[in-house]
């Protein structure tokens, strides 16, 4: 069975595509954050991609990114419910002029022969952010030391940094070019060890604690590398 994967704000047109999907013996699961999609995805595979138009439009900057990158990568159709007619208006770019592609269609043609994808956790982008770092959450003068982020996305970063560290670890993270640069509470969960390979070293990890502010600020950052 394909398992589809839906990008719509609750509203009554996500009851409409979702009951529309699962008439068609397939598997849909509904994103309407990205941002609370990834704290609990599990890695899935999908072979396919749909998205509400006006949902995508209202998008925060962070979705925008991931929506983009998706579309990208899986079969991707463009949905927009019209509640006075009831019908269910497609987008498919790349189906050429005038074509009707309903969903069914989409589902058979295009999503069914598709190799599932697991997808990406985290859109990351190389952006070298300057960050002061301390194992303590005050972060004395005395403590921090200096590095910066080689990629960073909204859920974590990978930070420059020629010394081993142990996985798990806990660090607290300043990024002096957020305006709002208070703390951030950081998990190392990966490492490249200096001298061990020719890839830049350094430690990878996720954001336990992170503001709207500064999930919004990182957000944009992404973004704004994404349209160069």
């Amino acid at each position: 069975m394909s398992k589809l994967l839906l990008y719509v704000h609750e509203s009554a047109a996500e009851t409409v595509y979702a009951d529309l999907i699962t008439s068609l013996n397939v598997e849909c699961e509904v994103v309407r954050s990205f941002a609370d999609f990834y704290q609990r995805s599990v890695g899935a595979a999908y072979s396919g991609f749909m998205v509400d138009i006006v949902s995508s439009i209202k998008a925060p900057p962070f979705d925008r990114v991931v929506i983009k990158e998706l579309m990208d990568v899986y079969p991707s159709l463009r949905l927009r419910w019209d509640p006075k007619s009831g019908e269910v208006r497609t987008l498919m770019t790349g189906a050429g002029a005038g074509q009707k592609i309903s969903i069914a269609y989409f589902v058979s043609a295009y999503c069914a022969d598709f190799t599932p994808r697991a997808l990406r956790l985290r859109p990351r982008k190389n952006i070298n952010c300057s960050v002061v770092w301390s194992v303590h959450p005050q972060m004395p003068d005395e403590d921090i030391k200096r590095t910066v982020t080689v990629d960073i996305s909204a859920g974590g970063c990978f930070l420059y940094s020629a010394y081993s560290i142990e996985i798990g670890t806990i660090l607290w993270l300043r990024f002096v070019d957020l305006v709002d640069n208070a703390p951030i509470k950081f998990q190392v969960l990966w490492l490249i060890e200096w001298g061990r390979s020719t890839m830049m070293p350094g430690w990878g990890g996720k954001f336990l604690h992170i503001s709207d502010a500064q999930l919004a600020e990182i957000s944009a950052l992404i973004e704004g590398e994404s349209g160069d």
